[in-house]
């Protein structure tokens, strides 16, 4: 059965970079991430990463699926799904197979040509 949202697709706890945490430099992981706290650089995640309401990351972001609810200065590659939620704030372009934007998200930036994009009403609390 084909699972529609990427926190399905989550099997085991993502690694957490915590609400008061600045992480700087290339992160690299074959496991997930939550992000609460402040990323500077750029990452390939094998995996999924969730930025969470209160993250800032500036940098280029790499990850299987990619979940954003908090701020983002760069670009965003996901190689399965790329979601961002209500609260998201991205400034850079987009890519993905598949790219769901909820109406109430800010994106300053372009969505590859190639992507399915699909926009939402925001309905879930998580």
């Amino acid at each position: 059965m084909a699972k529609r949202r990427v926190l399905d697709e989550v099997d085991r706890v993502p690694k957490v970079i915590g609400r008061n945490a600045v992480y700087m430099g290339r992160l690299e992981s074959e496991d997930g991430y939550l992000v609460h706290g402040e990323v500077y650089g750029d990452s390939d995640i094998q995996g999924i990463l969730m930025l969470a309401q209160d993250c800032h990351w500036k940098g280029t972001i790499v990850a299987d699926s990619v979940i954003v609810k908090g701020s983002v200065e760069g670009d965003i590659t996901a190689r399965n799904k790329l979601e961002l939620r209500d609260t998201a704030k991205v400034v850079g372009n987009l890519k993905a197979p598949l790219v769901a934007i909820s109406h109430e998200a800010y994106l300053r930036g372009e969505v590859h040509e190639d992507c399915l994009v699909t926009h939402f009403p925001e309905r879930r609390a998580h």
